[in-house]
């Protein structure tokens, strides 16, 4: 498994786990559903379990459990400023198929 992020989200992401003294240390990509755009994918901070895989970047751990990895693959997270766009990366430049179906309101 591999994860590629902007430097900035990494930043972001190492306060996070930082203030969360609480909270598990590994950061969770997970598959949160399907829209007209594609699939849709979210970050939290959980336990790695015995199905996971992981990946460290810098002092980070991301988790993903092997049945979705084996479905997306690789993941790329970009900082759109106030938030993550988590996308694997085999789906990075595919358009939003949004628009054309009237069907999100």
């Amino acid at each position: 498994m591999k994860v590629e992020a902007a430097q900035t989200a990494l930043d972001v992401l190492k306060e996070i786990v930082e203030e969360q003294t609480d909270q598990p240390s590994s950061i969770r990509m997970y598959f949160a559903g399907a829209a007209c755009s594609g699939p849709s994918f979210g970050l939290a901070l959980d336990e790695k379990k015995n199905s996971d895989l992981s990946y460290n970047l810098g002092d980070l751990e991301f988790i993903m459990d092997s049945q979705e990895y084996k479905e997306f693959g690789d993941m790329l997270i970009e900082d759109i400023g106030g938030g993550f766009r988590v996308i694997p990366e085999k789906l990075k430049d595919m358009e939003s198929g949004c628009g054309s179906c009237s069907g999100c309101h």
